[in-house]
């Protein structure tokens, strides 16, 4: 392999190169200014005209160019091999202007004439690498991949080791310099320009490439523009000695070429983040991140992140309340990652929300999605599903699973165990695909984990964390609560990773069921006279065995008949309809809840008259005084008319 190969590949395979290079130009900076205040203050000699000149100039540049590896810095690692190039291009660039300028600092001063030798040399040797590295960087941006390119890759690299050494001949015989006894340096007229040769093979090469190039013209203007002006610059160097302006002229090429390539490069990268920025807050927002979710509802806790391995990714997750006592889940992965795959992750999360909204069981669901997706299929991508519907009054969870991970399960005084479910086909194979349905049963205080295959696959030079790891990872965590344990596991993957790059989307989620403080059981009758004592059977029997005191038992049959017989008479007649009843023991507080609900005649009963007692039972009016009784007797009473229905809860503790 080249030498120019070996330093690539060491760019891109080194990422802390770049941030090292950018903390060399800050010093060339500064060591410079400080060298010049320095000779100015206590220097034997004053400071030549031309040479102060040079130095601003070299300065000058150096702070260009740390400026523009500052905009840089932030893309480096995206942009890749062409960016890491340049960054390395401008570092070599102020290196020999640093060189340069401490050898015009020092020149003249006798005590220095041994490190003003050892500087020349280093300038000649660092102007070898900076011009090879223009041609690394010039085959990087003509992208000529032919066999002459890689001629003179061999060449030139072979060429820049000889020319790098060249210089320090110097030592022994003055091929480009001597150095009198005052310190000062003098040029070797008859043999300095060997120092130039590589430069102009190197310019050849370049032009050869341009002419064999394929690339735009403006890229060929912009390495050309990095030639013409520094070969002006030698043919004046040549003409006035002291005058050194031709590396501050290859510096001022490559601030036009930041200012022509890399413009359009930065403007087009903006506009792309700014697009994936917009993406990447379009995904979030179609996925559930306010936690507590559900902060009302005493049943279960749930929590979920997703990491994405790009700015968008593939993975989601969901979970929604079909109604007030079942909870959909779902743990998803579309087979691709980035912009694609999120787009393709919307539209399935979208059916399958709608579809399980629509009543359907979660095989249902899944062939539904199924047949939608293969429709217009055109990438043929796909996307694994574990789809979960909890009951949260009996802790059943209905499931299917598409291909998916195999859930993690936790029951109360239990570790975390693998649920070896079956797996169907994917969603988005086949639209006849078939799906089957399973059973898992939550006891109380049971945990349900659910992941991506990023999980088990997040990898280290260790290998791959693996299903055991994160079995036991589990199990260490498997006294918090879902937010911590999710968080925590995060943190895990992160630590175990460390400074490798993140494969896949990591999703992962968890919910602890806790089941209801009551059982709520639920009827309905025809609304008739005859079915009271049938309505009010199972309240009171249920009263009497908690061994609830007699006179609240009373209370209660009292307003229930009363209100039970108001429906049977007036709801619907003359036409007759039923009466749907639900009640629940709470347990703390303690106390009877009784939702009574009809399809009848718009009723609101605390609205009713009531009763004048300031009258005589013969003057009385008729009615009203069943539901003051109601009122009177029980702790709380609320109506609402829920679209064609009248529905009634009271509350009566105990």
């Amino acid at each position: 392999m080249a030498f120019e190969s070996r330093l690539t590949a060491l760019l891109n395979k080194k990422k802390w190169i770049i941030p090292l290079l950018f903390a060399f130009m800050c010093f060339y900076a500064v060591a410079t200014i400080l060298a010049t205040e320095l000779k100015l203050a206590f220097g034997s000699s004053p400071l030549d005209p031309k040479f102060a000149f040079s130095i601003g100039g070299e300065v000058c540049a150096t702070i260009v160019a740390i400026m523009m590896t500052i905009s840089l810095l932030p893309s480096y690692k995206r942009q890749g091999s062409y960016t890491r190039i340049f960054v390395t291009l401008l570092t070599a660039g102020c290196s020999l202007m640093f060189f340069d300028s401490m050898q015009m600092l020092i020149d003249g001063e006798a005590d220095f004439a041994l490190m003003n030798k050892i500087l020349s040399i280093c300038v000649f040797s660092v102007e070898s690498f900076f011009v090879f590295f223009f041609w690394v960087y010039a085959t990087y941006a003509l992208k000529n991949d032919s066999k002459t390119t890689d001629i003179f890759n061999y060449v030139l690299s072979a060429l820049c080791v000889i020319f790098v050494l060249i210089p320090f001949v110097n030592l022994f015989y003055p091929l480009y310099f001597t150095i009198d006894e005052f310190g000062i340096y003098h040029r070797n007229h008859d043999t300095w320009w060997i120092c130039r040769i590589f430069m102009i093979l190197v310019a050849i090469c370049v032009i050869i490439s341009i002419f064999l190039s394929k690339e735009s013209r403006k890229t060929k203007l912009v390495i050309s523009v990095f030639m013409g002006l520094p070969f002006a610059a030698i043919a004046g160097g040549g003409f006035q000695y002291g005058l050194s302006i031709t590396y501050t002229t290859m510096m001022v090429s490559l601030v036009l070429i930041y200012v022509m390539q890399f413009s359009d490069t930065e403007r087009d990268l903006y506009s792309t983040n700014r697009e994936l920025g917009l993406a990447t807050n379009i995904q979030k927002n179609m996925l559930p991140s306010i936690f507590p979710a559900f902060p009302d509802r005493k049943e279960f806790d749930i929590y979920a992140l997703m990491s994405p391995a790009k700015e968008v990714g593939g993975d989601f997750y969901d979970f929604f309340l079909i109604d007030d006592t079942h909870l959909g889940i779902v743990m998803a992965d579309v087979s691709d990652k980035g912009v694609p795959a999120a787009l393709f992750m919307m539209a399935s999360k979208i059916m399958i929300q709608n579809f399980t909204l629509l009543g359907q069981s979660p095989k249902q669901v899944l062939e539904s999605a199924n047949k939608q997706i293969c429709m217009n299929n055109q990438l043929e991508m796909f996307v694994t599903v574990w789809l979960g519907i909890l009951d949260l009054k009996t802790g059943i969870i209905t499931a299917t699973n598409a291909g998916h991970e195999k859930p993690i399960i936790k029951q109360p005084g239990k570790d975390f165990e693998i649920l070896n479910d079956k797996h169907g086909f994917v969603v988005g194979g086949f639209a006849s695909t078939k799906y089957s349905e399973y059973e898992i049963k939550l006891e109380k205080g049971a945990k349900l984990f659910l992941y991506t295959d990023g999980v088990p696959e997040a990898t280290s030079s260790e290998g791959q964390f693996g299903m055991e790891r994160t079995v036991e990872t589990l199990n260490k965590l498997q006294a918090e609560d879902p937010s911590n344990l999710v968080k925590h596991m995060k943190e895990t993957l992160d630590q175990y990773v460390g400074n490798n790059d993140q494969f896949d989307d990591i999703t992962m989620l968890c919910l602890e069921f806790k089941g209801c403080d009551s059982d709520i059981i639920s009827y309905e009758f025809p609304a008739e006279v005859n079915n009271i004592d049938a309505m009010l059977d199972p309240i009171i029997s249920t009263l009497e065995t908690m061994n609830v005191e007699h006179k609240t038992v009373h209370q209660i049959h009292l307003s229930l008949e009363e209100l039970f017989a108001n429906v049977a008479n007036y709801a619907y007649c003359p036409d007759k309809g039923n009466i749907h009843i639900e009640f629940e023991i709470k347990k703390d507080p303690k106390e009877l809840v009784v939702k009574i609900v009809d399809e009848g005649k718009p009723f609101n009963p605390l609205e009713s008259e009531e009763p004048d007692f300031t009258t005589s039972v013969q003057d009385r009016k008729i009615g009203g005084l069943g539901l003051f009784i109601v009122k009177k007797t029980m702790d709380d009473i609320k109506y609402v008319r829920d679209g064609n229905k009248n529905v009634l809860v009271i509350k009566k503790k105990l």
